[in-house]
């Protein structure tokens, strides 16, 4: 039996775009994008965590297993833990439900960064970006990150600030975090376990609770890749990437 366990937190009652996880790419939905990029792995199983019966009868329709979890449910990773706490499985990777562009290969970084640093607690992944636009959207989150790749800080704002701006400073490019997790099973029970955090509220990151708590999170470098579906403005943009990238 595999030590990893890929889980795909799935909200049918998103906010923003309700269903969207649901909604019809280049001829599938979403969440079947997401569910193929994790099975092309071959890392270990493949569960989708939903509070919706009606993603679980979606997900049958095209070969995937999705478990029934709570509505009570805060986020994608309590709804992950609740899904995998009775298996046996020492690595979680939580791959977001609304990233239909997720690479097997950025999963398997993540895999390979949680199996191989014993120091990792949770492993995650980042791109380069130089792009002022990206940088200053509070919706693009920036990571900090050591010399060694631990993530010091994650935040919407514009982080590191460049006190002076130098030809050299100027090519330094910033790290756009990616939404997906790699957890020792350890470290997620102990998150989970966890009261959300004076900084966390403050950014709207959960992430930052696990590092207020002493937590380490390493990044692997990716390369870019599409949208992730939050809006109707974002499906739309997703759908003109998968037709000039994947087509």
């Amino acid at each position: 039996m595999s030590d990893f366990l890929i889980a795909v937190p799935a909200r049918y009652g998103s906010s923003r775009l309700p269903g969207k996880i649901l909604k019809n790419l280049c001829g599938h939905p979403v969440i079947e994008h997401v569910y193929n990029a994790c099975k092309k792995t071959g890392l270990g199983e493949v569960i989708i965590a939903t509070e919706s019966p009606v993603v679980v009868d979606a997900c049958a329709r095209f070969g995937a297993n999705a478990i029934l979890t709570s509505d009570q449910c805060q986020s994608g990773t309590d709804r992950i833990y609740e899904a995998a706490r009775n298996r046996s499985e020492q690595f979680i990777i939580n791959v977001q439900g609304d990233e239909p562009f997720i690479r097997p290969e950025t999963i398997l970084a993540v895999a390979n960064l949680l199996q191989t640093n014993p120091q990792c607690d949770i492993a995650t992944a980042v791109t380069a970006t130089t792009d002022d636009a990206k940088i200053d959207n509070p919706n693009c989150v920036k990571a900090v990150l050591a010399q060694n790749g631990r993530a010091l800080y994650f935040s919407r704002s514009r982080v590191p600030f460049k006190r002076e701006i130098t030809p050299r400073n100027k090519q330094v490019p910033y790290w756009h975090h990616c939404g997906i997790y790699g957890y020792r099973r350890a470290a997620l029970e102990r998150f989970v376990h966890l009261p959300p955090s004076p900084l966390e509220q403050l950014e709207k990151l959960e992430q930052l609770r696990a590092l207020e708590d002493g937590m380490h999170i390493f990044c692997t470098e990716i390369a870019p890749g599409g949208p992730a579906i939050d809006t109707a403005e974002d499906l739309e943009r997703a759908e003109t990437y998968f037709k000039q990238h994947l087509l």
